[in-house]
């Protein structure tokens, strides 16, 4: 869910993944599978979590996807 309920955790919403990711793509761009481990490590999120946020993040887009590499879009 995007907006956060009450009872969800706010470290595990789609906003505030997304914001880490995004934070994460400032420095460098980043291959799919290096940014889910490094996401995997600092959060540890599931698979799911991150290509929900993948998926958000793209649609809004903030981000470009293309040869399997993420960067932010400028």
């Amino acid at each position: 869910m995007l907006i956060p309920s009450k009872h969800e955790k706010l470290e595990r919403n789609s906003l505030v993944l997304g914001a880490d990711i995004l934070s994460l793509l400032k420095r460098k761009s980043y291959n799919v599978e290096d940014l889910f481990q490094e996401m995997k490590h600092l959060k540890s999120i599931s698979i799911d979590q991150y290509y929900y946020t993948i998926t958000f993040l793209w649609l809004s887009e903030l981000i470009n996807f293309s040869h399997h590499h993420i960067a932010v879009k400028k």
